[in-house]
């Protein structure tokens, strides 16, 4: 039991006595206190009677070494980093009761502590530590009494400088490390105090689980359930079987359909990387004979992964990484708190992180890395002590000690794996890009100082969605992310866009200028600014710089000291004040002359339509057969020579370098008139190209037929404004038909999707999204997810969307409501139990995307159906009468087919189900497109690729990809270059 507090006998405070009178106590104030100090100090034996000095009335609280304070503080309260409830740690100091004044106990509100300040502080007291003794405070005693004490105490000395080394080191080290253990006790103590009980739901009726009993019964009994239990960490032959008893329920209810996976519901596709198996898979309950047969399969799994470059790690290698990571991440949270307490001369958490870094192996590192992480913590212009080395070399040694060679193999972690988890070294060992840092003299060049200010947005700003760490991009043979940034120079492009033709030199980014109304320089009279203005920082210097070099003779039609003035909240004139005191000098423009383009034969860039036998002249239509490209960024006129656009018999996009004036092959968008509806796949006038080459219109492109009014999400839901103009914009205006879940009329498949209004024949439904990935991704993903018990499994969720590209979309976690859209033939005629619905590949905005569209009149109440592709002919189909009901064949006949040739372009199909037979169609002979087959015998080609889970076992790695990954040699090229692929991100990020 701990003592009792001793109290003062007298009532008031008691006169002081005179200095040589004073009750002489073994006091100190804990901050006076260093390692070492005292270690060969003379020590007098504790009084007998508890000590009492009488010039105060406080009151003090006599601890025990093997007590415990009080209970009342369950955290400690909060504090700024770098403090701490411990001082400086005295190894050879001994036992010594310790005083506290009672009135200094508080309690701290547990509601503001957090599991990192808990854990920073979590060692308020431990008995083992050496022991400081409390003294009320100085106040209470004049100067002289204090001189006086020290004076007559024998046991004082000046302190002396404590003499470190490894093994005094590694004792401290040994010693704090019971701060992780405390802080586990007083977070869990915490967390289990300030949980509040869950208030039990009243019961109302019969309780069905009343008499139960948590023992078990007899295997023989009736009603019973088996439960096995079995402990991976432990031998194989720690195995028991329980039966419980178990009571049946029968409600009237129908069950829920049964279903694999739960989605998260997204709008748009994600673009995931490449993934090794993480985790075992678990199909349901095995038997006991079953379980050889499933560990095969486990490694099978294993050996997909190895054979796709992944290192594979054993249960065993995975427990060891995540306890390693864990401990490693608990320790960073004590390790400046005990370089604190150690106080090792010049020895703090920058010295370790820069000595980890200049001793780091090339491998682990890169010298741009290893310069920024020196640099990010560099020492303060004192510098550091000379003694800093050795105490950094022996600490780390220390730390090797006890963190690495004292534990066991399961947390043995070392002092870098501390240190990469501060924030400042994680940010720097990012494999991410940055801006160069510092910054160039105004003299130099203004196209590379721009090129250097706006390092950052070139590499990582995205091209089709204008931000960073976004969806569009794709991941390489390294498995890291590339996005579609500027790919040349940003000074090229710059230098590029100044050579106007000379009939346009008068003209400000294209357009006559106009003035701004915030005192636009075009229209100010006077040179005299205005002084209420605030003075000029560098960071506006630098805004004011870029901006008005890259908007200069760009598509904004706003005069570019006008769209500073803007940005910087300044008044117009004022900012092209600076801009002429600064003396920033644009280069000269290149006024050159027009050069004669020869138009193609079969396209019309200026009057934006195909012509003649187009569709064998170019293959931009083609979009699964399509390969990824980079843009093309030449200097002369695109031509079969120098273009890789025309090379591959695309039309050059507008993320192209070229222009309408050097370009022949530039596609120019729509040239429909917003009239009606236009924009259709069949209208009165000349079609419009976008749907003829299978892409939504452009909002940048296409200027007359109303898109970029109505592709705004603002205007999504104003029907009045899609009652007329564009109807190709079904993709970006993003409104579904109203559709619901259900149990599928095909028995023992589940859910399907039905139509929850009627949906007339060509109407857009719903856009099928999910996971974009690549093709090894999506075999490996097909191979987990397949019953191994189970051969005839037909579960699939994966899309082919760029056959010859190899990339998947997979809506099994991520997508939307159709991914429970089920198969149907297309031989079904008017049987409201045959497809209904037909996917298609767009092009939009620079992605590639997959959109139903209906190809018959679909009343609300049918369920939509389409047909997955000849890998998949012997799906199950019994169809429940009851619930689908059958057509007479007299409405048979009199229900109209519907009209496949305007969905035979960029007709969409499942992905290739593993292990079933080939289709023994022929593929369209040589000197014809597939645009000549009709939808019956063209069904999607990657449907006939040999892409199963059986074939990559048998096959193996090597021979597999090469046959299935048909990359043509620009991608190689690409390869070694280290380019990024930019038309390939393009359509990964746009199949997002």
């Amino acid at each position: 039991m701990a003592p009792r507090p001793i109290r003062s006998s007298a009532p008031a405070p008691a006169p002081a006595r005179p200095p040589t009178q004073i009750d002489v106590v073994n006091l100190s104030l804990d901050d006076s206190s260093d390692l070492g100090n005292n270690a060969s100090l003379p020590r007098r034996s504790p009084s007998p009677q508890p000590a009492r000095l009488e010039t105060t009335n406080a009151r003090f609280c006599l601890i025990d070494e093997a007590g415990s304070p009080s209970h009342t503080p369950i955290s400690p309260p909060r504090k700024r980093p770098g403090q701490s409830s411990f001082h400086s740690f005295e190894p050879s100091r001994p036992s010594q009761p310790t005083f506290r004044p009672v009135q200094k106990v508080t309690t701290s509100n547990a509601k503001s502590d957090d599991a990192q300040d808990m854990a920073r502080s979590s060692g308020v007291r431990h008995p083992t530590l050496g022991h400081q003794q409390a003294m009320p405070s100085s106040e209470h005693h004049s100067p002289k009494a204090i001189q006086h004490v020290k004076a007559i105490s024998p046991e004082y000395h000046t302190p002396r400088k404590p003499e470190w080394d490894v093994s005094r080191i590694v004792q401290a080290l040994t010693t704090f490390r019971q701060d992780i253990k405390d802080g586990h006790a007083r977070m869990t103590s915490y967390i289990i105090e300030s949980t509040k009980p869950v208030e039990r739901r009243v019961l109302t009726g019969k309780d069905l689980f009343a008499g139960l009993s948590s023992k078990p019964t007899l295997a023989d009994e009736a009603d019973t359930m088996r439960i096995k239990f079995k402990e991976h960490s432990k031998p194989k032959s720690n195995k028991r079987e329980d039966y419980y008893e178990a009571r049946p329920i029968q409600t009237d209810e129908e069950r829920v359909p049964r279903y694999r996976f739960h989605h998260v519901e997204i709008k748009k596709n994600i673009l995931t990387p490449n993934t090794m198996l993480t985790f075992v898979p678990h199909l349901r309950d095995l038997e006991s004979s079953e379980e050889s047969k499933y560990n095969v399969w486990l490694q099978e799994l294993e050996d997909i992964d190895r054979k796709s470059g992944f290192k594979p790690m054993s249960r065993e290698e995975k427990v060891r990484v995540t306890v390693r990571s864990e401990f490693a991440s608990t320790v960073s949270l004590y390790l400046e708190n005990w370089l604190d307490r150690l106080r090792l001369p010049g020895c703090d958490k920058s010295t370790l992180i820069r000595h980890i870094a200049n001793r780091a192996p090339d491998d682990a590192i890169t010298p741009r890395q290893k310069s920024d992480i020196l640099n990010a913590h560099r020492p303060a212009e004192s510098g550091t002590p000379p003694e800093a080395n050795r105490a950094v070399e022996m600490f780390t040694e220390a730390f090797h000690r006890v963190f690495y060679q004292n534990e066991s193999s399961t947390k043995q972690i070392a002092l870098r794996d501390v240190l990469l988890l501060d924030e400042s070294v994680d940010s720097i060992m990012d494999t991410k890009p940055t801006a160069k840092n510092g910054s160039l003299s105004l003299n130099e060049n203004e196209f590379e100082a721009v090129e250097f200010n706006l390092g950052t947005y070139c590499i990582l700003g995205c091209l089709i969605c204008f931000s960073h760490s976004c969806e569009h991009g794709e991941y390489d043979a390294s498995n890291s992310k590339r996005s579609l940034s500027v790919l040349p120079r940003l000074s090229d492009t710059l230098r590029r866009r100044r050579r106007i033709p000379s009939d346009k030199a008068n003209v400000a980014n294209g357009h006559p200028p106009n003035p701004c109304k915030r005192c636009c320089y075009q229209t100010s009279t006077t040179s005299v600014v205005n002084s209420a203005q605030r003075p000029w920082t560098p960071e506006e210097h630098i805004v004011m710089r870029s901006m008005i070099v890259t908007a200069d003779h760009s598509r904004v039609k706003t005069d570019p000291f006008c769209i500073v003035a803007h940005v910087l909240d300044r008044d117009c004139r004022d900012v092209f004040h600076e801009y002429e005191r600064l003396g920033i000098r644009l280069p000269p423009r290149e006024p050159v002359s027009k050069t004669p383009i020869k138009t193609v034969s079969w396209y019309d860039r200026f009057k934006k339509a195909l012509i003649g036998d187009w569709e064998n002249r170019t293959r931009s239509q083609e979009h699964q057969q399509r390969e990824l490209i980079e843009p093309c960024f030449h200097e002369a006129p695109c031509t079969q020579e120098n273009c890789i656009c025309v090379q591959y018999g695309y039309l050059c996009e507008k993320y192209c370098g070229c222009t309408v004036e050097n370009c022949a092959y530039k596609f120019t968008g729509c040239a429909c008139h917003s009239q009606g509806k236009i924009c259709l796949a069949k209208q009165k006038d000349r079609p419009c190209i976008c749907v003829q080459l299978h892409r939504e219109c452009d909002p940048d492109l296409c200027g007359t037929c109303g898109v970029l009014e109505r592709a705004d999400p603002e205007n999504a839901e104003d029907e009045l404004i899609h009652a007329t103009g564009c109807q190709n914009c079904s993709l970006q205006r993003g409104l579904t038909k109203a559709l619901a879940l259900g149990q599928s009329q095909l028995e023992g498949v589940g859910y399907g999707l039905f139509a929850a209004e009627c949906i007339a024949q060509g109407d857009f439904i719903i856009e099928y999204v999910g996971e974009l990935i690549t093709h090894d991704e999506g075999v490996r993903r097909e191979a987990r997810r397949g019953d191994v018990f189970d051969e005839e499994s037909n579960i699939s969720y994966v899309f082919t969307l760029l056959e010859n590209e190899g990339v998947w979309v997979d809506a099994a976690l991520y997508g939307n409501l159709s991914r429970y859209i089920n198969h149907a033939s297309e031989k079904s005629g008017g049987d409201k139990r045959g497809c209904n619905i037909t996917p298609q590949i767009l092009y939009v905005n620079g992605e590639y995307r997959i959109k139903f569209t209906a190809t018959r009149d679909i009343q609300a109440g049918e369920e939509l159906f389409f047909n997955y592709g000849e890998n998949f002919p012997n799906l199950t189909k019994k169809v429940l009468d009851h619930k689908a009901g059958e057509m007479s064949d007299e409405a048979k006949k009199r229900t109209r087919r519907p009209n496949r040739a305007d969905h035979k372009q960029g007709v969409a199909r499942k992905a290739p189900k593993s292990g079933k037979k080939k289709s023994d169609k022929k593929k369209p002979g040589k000197g014809k497109t597939a645009s000549h087959q009709t939808l019956k015998t063209r069904t999607w080609k990657c449907a006939s690729r040999p892409n199963s889970y059986q074939n990559y076992r048998e096959s193996g790695s090597e021979k597999y990809r090469m046959t299935l990954r048909r990359t043509s040699i620009i991608q190689r090229q690409q390869m070694r270059l280290g380019l990024a692929p930019g038309l390939r991100q393009q359509l990964t990020r746009t199949l997002r």
